[in-house]
């Protein structure tokens, strides 16, 4: 066998055990929604008969210039039903005028803050309480990035159990009630994650999704698509098999006491989220604690993704070196029998199929065309690897589209579904491909922009 041929075989080899995995993710999946009428219905029953013993939350939105959103966002939060909460804001030092937007829309007035006890952010400047909603506290702070900002909130949380979201996402009002009574059912429970949805182009009323839509904009409506695998596919079958690692910083729910225990977030990397998830694992794990990580589909938290391929390449560079920097800060946990299912499947999964396979992607792409170039294309070869990549991703992204559809948030217009629909055929004619090299360009970049904010446009929503 040449080498050429070796490395052929290499690729459609690893792509058929990636394709695998994620046929194996899409079943499971299927299982979770398909048990979920089931589990709601007796959810709903349980809220109407327990509502004087939910465990009362503390919402944590870090903010760095958003003036353009983050009033439609807490307005959404403050109008959400649910017996006892509090809302924290840390506007990371922000260049706008996000904090003049707060105190003239919310009534502000200074206050004093609450010492700093267990977590590294930089130092608060000032803090603010609103005097039309009791439950409302903003804290102003030197800039120090996301992480930071949200420990600086951790630190002022009353509460036992809190939600990290972004100053740019709108939580569903029925969401928090859909997730609260895990926490008291199951006392292990540290840590959930809910679906995250694309708010772009959907009409939002008082703060409120009113209608789901499928973007008209490219980016954003393959984001769309991308959104259904990663949320309803891939992390409803992690949890159902108790390999959850990742639970997103949009809309994570967590115990303040676990997320304490840790020091909080880590603010040297540009993953926090999922560094925090593993890390709780590696911690209950090494002191031989009982808990439970888990996702469930319906808490559902709307989101504002990029419509620009700039800002789209940004975003996306950021999250492969998160992902990255946290597989290698926590290597010695990969294929570690102490860490059970976490470090002998989910950590290899994260490995091979999120971290490996924009590379293998690339060089297949790269070795069609260097065959090309030299007059050996192997037709064979093409046909199989197109098909394994190209092809089975169309069917993994209808597959997806249609589990969407069995759940409540999804489109339903026709026009939503036929749009959805195109995004599902050509995500894979190039959307795709210049991920996969944003991906890899990525690697070179690890260590890079720590402790930064992201850029990105807002739009006024609503």
């Amino acid at each position: 066998m040449s080498v050429v041929d070796g490395l052929q075989a290499f690729v459609l080899v690893a792509f058929l055990v990636i394709n695998g995995s994620n046929a194996a993710a899409l079943a499971l999946a299927s299982r979770a929604v398909l048990m979920r009428g089931r589990r709601l219905s007796a959810l709903e029953q349980t809220l109407l008969t327990r509502a004087s013993t939910y465990l009362p939350v503390s919402f944590l939105i870090p903010a760095y210039n958003e003036e353009a959103t983050i009033v439609s966002s807490l307005e959404s939060l403050l109008a959400m039903h649910y017996p006892e909460f509090e809302v924290i804001v840390a506007n990371d030092g922000s260049k706008d005028a996000t904090l003049t937007v707060l105190k003239e829309a919310f009534d502000l007035v200074e206050s004093l803050p609450g010492p700093r006890r267990f977590t590294q952010h930089a130092p608060v400047r000032s803090a603010w309480r609103s005097t039309t909603h009791a439950g409302l506290l903003v804290l102003d702070k030197e800039n120090g990035g996301r992480a930071d900002a949200l420990n600086a909130a951790l630190e002022q949380a009353r509460y036992p159990v809190v939600v990290l979201t972004d100053a740019d996402s709108l939580i569903d009002p029925a969401a928090l009630q859909k997730a609260g009574t895990r926490f008291l059912d199951v006392p292990s429970l540290m840590g959930m994650g809910g679906t995250i949805r694309v708010v772009n182009e959907a009409k939002v009323v008082g703060g409120a999704v009113k209608e789901p839509r499928t973007p008209r904009n490219f980016i954003a409506r393959w984001q769309q698509l991308e959104y259904l695998r990663a949320f309803i596919a891939a992390r409803a079958a992690m949890s159902q098999v108790g390999c959850l690692i990742s639970i997103s910083g949009a809309f994570g729910l967590f115990r303040r006491s676990a997320l304490l225990a840790v020091g909080g977030l880590r603010v040297d990397t540009v993953g926090e989220d999922f560094e925090l998830t593993v890390r709780l694992h590696r911690h209950f794990r090494d002191a031989r604690l009982e808990h439970r990580l888990e996702f469930m589909i319906d808490p559902v938290c709307w989101t504002q993704v990029p419509d620009e391929a700039k800002v789209l390449r940004s975003q996306r560079d950021r999250w492969h070196r998160g992902l990255w920097e946290t597989l290698w800060v926590h290597r010695d946990m990969l294929l570690n029998p102490r860490y059970g299912r976490i470090g002998l499947v989910a950590l290899p999964y994260a490995w091979f199929v999120e971290g490996v396979s924009p590379i293998l992607e690339v060089t297949g792409y790269l070795t069609i065309l260097v065959l090309w170039l030299t007059g050996n294309l192997d037709a064979p070869f093409v046909a199989a690897f197109l098909g394994l990549s190209v092809l089975y991703g169309m069917l993994v992204g209808l597959t997806s589209a249609a589990l969407d559809q069995a759940l409540p948030h999804s489109p339903r217009r026709l026009g939503d579904r036929y749009r959805m629909f195109i995004a599902v055929i050509t995500e894979n004619l190039g959307y795709r491909q210049w991920l996969a090299v944003v991906r890899v360009v990525a690697m070179f970049r690890i260590g890079s922009s720590r402790g930064k904010w992201g850029q990105m446009t807002r739009r006024s929503l609503g």
